[in-house]
């Protein structure tokens, strides 16, 4: 197996300034080491592929290879700032600038009722009778044989109480009835009438009255309706004044569509967006008040990732209902049968991927004639995650993906290319990472933790856990985060109801719930944001490794698969382009080159919004 060799740079540390000056570094030669020979298991299960079910990024379950189109090149006008270049934190030295081959050492979101009618009393006075009337006869009439006779007398029924009840006892029971009467009135009619009231705090406001409901829209993605139903009536039940209208939305062109919709002001009031879009949405994002809560409060509940990167000005501008980052996938019967614990560093997980590759020719390894990978890494057309992996290998290095041409950009990125130049561990006739890693073609992928899904989809019996990333330097660990928030549109009219909504959503309880809710749909709901609950999933050999990870994760432009159609898509294909061109034989210094100018100038396009 050829040797690599990587240089040696004198690094100051992880800013944007310091990469500005970084200085040449001398490179080393070492000796080429001797091929790996791999091992091969006595029996390796043949695991019968299901075609899988549904997933947030591909609804035929295979994940789609979908990459956006650079924007022309250009240079950046004046000194644009880089969005959150800054947060990068200094390192004095670059660990991958001392590793080769042989020596790894530092890599390791109706009808009217009718009114009653009252007939007034008659006092009709009844005539005295005293003889029967004399009937006369015409000549010319027929006689008539028997007279008519009268009608009998209609008694009154007040006769029997004449000299009985005294008058003013009669007209008291007549006023009584009439005020009764005026009683049923007044409520038949008068109660049409009732005085409104508007709450967004969340308690019922009626006196007498019925209250105006405020309707609060929220945009979500990947949750179906049916799993946020119930958390969305115990809220209603509690708030009364408050109705929550939840939208799932496609996830294509969704940032765009979302962006067009609160410019024009038909926007949602909550919707859910990826954390590395705030520079895209920093004007459509309101701050969060401090009624719902403190920065000091915010800090304490949730990861430094989330308050470092939600913010605008100082002020926050989303909570997360979720947290998401890089983990590693690993085939727990292979590692077995190799005889091969879990790699914590990247020199372990190096040593690994090569001893777990197995070539059709066992005397020769090619990237034609692998038939099982160790690791799918090094190139970026069928490693699904490639941008997340190459981001974070740049961070632990000490360096900032906004520098494209410093020395430790170059390092990573030669560091990630020679997985396939020299290693030979990973080849581009496999399919995509996570359908492989499902079929049992590579024992391990890095991937966030959404993909677990995925591989479970395709191949519910496959025996597999989750770890931690492997680091560079452990004294100096990094993770990589790539998660979502929920926002409050900065033009919406309903701002206090919907943010009563999220502090609701954010709650431990509630956050509980929701969890085992969609777990009743899948392996897992969304793993916590809340540095409190963290002790709840960590035992979980699935997601225990993200929560691990991530009170030292950090987060860029190069988040994979948000389909934003911007900062982040087009920053990842430049980056794309410059790792084809290294596999291609071109240096790393031309490659990054290019890229650089490409980054420089997306990221001076959406600092200026």
């Amino acid at each position: 197996m050829p040797s690599q060799n990587l240089p040696k740079p004198n690094i100051p540390g992880l800013n944007s300034q310091t990469d500005q000056t970084d200085q040449p570094v001398q490179s080393s030669t070492q000796s080429a080491p001797q091929p790996v020979q791999a091992v091969i298991p006595t029996q390796i299960r043949q695991t019968q592929v299901i075609p899988g079910g549904l997933s947030r990024e591909n609804p035929g379950g295979t994940p789609p290879n979908m990459r956006v189109a650079a924007p022309p090149l250009s240079a950046p006008q004046g000194n644009s700032s880089e969005p959150k270049a800054e947060q990068m934190a200094s390192r004095p030295m670059s660990p991958l600038s001392q590793m080769s081959l042989k020596d790894m050492a530092p890599i390791e979101n109706d009808k009217k009722p009718e009114p009653a009618i009252f007939t007034k009393p008659m006092t009709a006075s009844t005539p005295t009778m005293t003889a029967e009337p004399t009937v006369q006869v015409n000549p010319e009439t027929p006689k008539v044989e028997e007279a008519a006779k009268p009608k009998p007398k209609m008694p009154n029924p007040l006769a029997s109480l004449k000299g009985k009840i005294p008058l003013p006892a009669l007209i008291g029971v007549g006023v009584l009835i009439l005020a009764l009467v005026g009683i049923l009135i007044f409520n038949l009619f008068g109660s049409k009438t009732k005085t409104t009231t508007k709450s967004t705090s969340g308690s019922s406001a009626t006196s007498s009255a019925t209250t105006q409901i405020t309707t609060v829209t929220y945009w979500g993605l990947w949750e179906d309706s049916q799993i946020l139903k119930q958390v969305i009536a115990d809220f209603e039940s509690k708030n009364p004044s408050i109705k929550i209208d939840y939208r799932k939305q496609s996830h294509q062109d969704y940032r765009e569509r979302l962006q067009q919709a609160i410019d024009s002001g038909n926007g949602p009031d909550i919707f859910r967006y990826h954390v590395s879009w705030v520079p895209m949405l920093s004007t459509s994002l309101a701050a969060m008040p401090s009624s719902v809560m403190s920065l000091t409060e915010y800090k304490q509940i949730f990861y430094p990732v989330a308050s470092t990167n939600l913010q605008v000005g100082g002020q926050i501008v989303g909570i997360p209902m979720m947290y998401d980052g890089l983990a590693l996938f690993y085939n727990k019967e292979m590692l077995k049968t190799a005889n091969l614990d879990v790699p914590t560093t990247w020199a372990e997980l190096r040593t690994a991927a090569n001893r777990l590759t197995v070539p059709s020719n066992l005397n020769e390894r090619r990237s034609d004639n692998i038939t099982r990978a160790g690791l799918a890494i090094g190139n970026a057309g069928n490693v699904d995650n490639f941008s997340d992996i190459l981001a974070l290998l740049i961070i632990q290095n000490g360096g900032n993906p906004a520098n494209a041409n410093s020395q430790y950009v170059k390092d990573a990125i030669t560091f990630y290319t020679n997985f396939v130049k020299q290693d030979k561990v990973w080849s581009d006739r496999l399919a995509n990472s996570t359908t492989a890693f499902a079929r049992g073609d590579v024992a391990m992928i890095l991937a966030p933790s959404w993909r677990v899904h995925e591989v479970k989809n395709l191949n519910p019996n496959l025996d597999f856990a989750v770890a931690r990333v492997p680091q560079l330097d452990t004294e100096n660990p990094a993770s990589w985060a790539t998660f979502w928030a929920e926002g409050v549109s900065a033009k919406s009219k309903n701002k206090d109801a919907a943010w009563a909504f999220l502090k609701y959503l954010s709650t431990p309880e509630v956050l509980r719930k929701f969890y085992n809710d969609a777990s009743q749909y899948r392996a897992f709901g969304e793993v916590y944001p809340r540095t409190d609950m963290a002790s709840e999933l960590q035992s979980s050999e699935l997601v225990g490794a993200y929560l691990a990870d991530a009170p030292i994760a950090k987060s860029w432009y190069m988040s994979s698969f948000t389909h934003d159609n911007g900062l982040n898509d087009q920053i990842i294909k430049y980056y794309e382009d410059a790792i084809n061109a290294v596999l291609s034989s071109t240096s790393v210094e031309k490659a990054l080159e290019t890229a650089a100018t490409g980054v420089t100038s997306v990221i001076s396009k959406y600092s200026s919004k």
